[in-house]
């Protein structure tokens, strides 16, 4: 399987999503059996499917992959737990953040039955539980498992990577709370270590929009702006026009608002707008309350 995720990993650096899309469904195809090898490739083509916002598509392959290792009597072990996890973000990624916290409690309780309590798995549970919390607006949790999994990854001497997704998902939450001296602390860490990378990182773009919030936030409105448009470029990089990439619009829209220039601000949006009708449905209150955002713009541009 090594050759497999060396030529994934080359296909997603090139952006090719098209060929990443093939690349993986031509594995499912070829494999034999429909045992736990099949089950992680499942698993591959939803984490694709969930990156560009293809949810529906997502949702049916992670339930393959769960089926397959039930089927195999395998519901109790880490490579369970860990699909669980991923089926988990996508629910958080769709808005529905009380079942998504639902099921990374599961995860967290199958890896802690499992003995890997200390797990990069673990880890990634609880930090990605920390976002869920923080989107339903319960901050003392979001920051007792983003807390808990840096320190975590920090006593595992884990690699650049995970310590930087850890960094940045605390300072999201920092700065949510308005405490943007230890935010600003954290994500600075954060950006220095995916700087010092050799070759760009999945998450960089939101560790990119993390800051640009932060300086937004101190009135910095020209280096926020600076640093929605990298973390755009590099989601669209990595995913295409995804939900980030509508979100980040947005907020290159608000950014384009407070700084005078309306006619921007208003074609970021309808862009975002566009986007997000496309992937949400045009009923969804994200796209109603961007479309009634927009029509704000207009009227105020006139």
């Amino acid at each position: 399987m090594n050759g497999f995720y060396d030529k994934l990993d080359e296909l997603y650096g090139a952006g090719d999503l098209a060929a990443v899309e093939e690349f993986i469904r031509g594995a499912i195809t070829g494999a034999s059996g429909s045992g736990p090898g099949v089950a992680g490739l499942y698993n591959e083509l939803a984490g694709f499917y969930r990156g560009v916002s293809r949810f529906s598509e997502s949702e049916d392959a992670f339930t393959q992959a769960l089926h397959i290792f039930e089927a195999a009597g395998m519901d109790a072990t880490p490579e369970y737990a860990t699909v669980l996890m991923n089926l988990a973000g996508l629910y958080r990624m769709r808005g529905d953040a009380d079942r998504s916290v639902e099921l990374f409690l599961i995860a967290l309780r199958k890896l802690e039955g499992a003995g890997a309590g200390d797990s990069y798995a673990y880890i990634s549970v609880l930090n990605n539980l920390g976002l869920a919390y923080q989107e339903k607006g319960d901050f003392r949790q979001a920051l007792e498992y983003a807390g808990k999994a840096l320190s975590l990854i920090r006593a595992r001497n884990g690699d650049g990577h995970e310590i930087a997704a850890s960094l940045n998902n605390l300072a999201a939450i920092r700065l949510r709370i308005g405490d943007l001296d230890k935010a600003g602390e954290l994500i600075s860490e954060a950006l220095g270590i995916y700087d010092g990378m050799a070759e760009t990182d999945v998450h960089h773009a939101a560790a990119l929009t993390t800051n640009a919030a932060l300086l937004c936030r101190k009135g910095d409105y020209t280096g926020a702006l600076s640093g929605f448009r990298q973390s755009l470029e590099l989601t669209r990089r990595f995913f295409g026009e995804n939900i980030e990439f509508a979100v980040c619009r947005s907020n290159i829209s608000n950014v384009c608002e407070l700084l005078g220039d309306i006619p921007a601000a208003i074609e970021e949006l309808s862009e975002s707008v566009r986007i997000m009708e496309k992937i949400l449905g045009a009923d969804h209150s994200s796209v109603s309350g961007a479309r009634k955002k927009l029509e704000q713009l207009r009227l105020s541009g006139k």
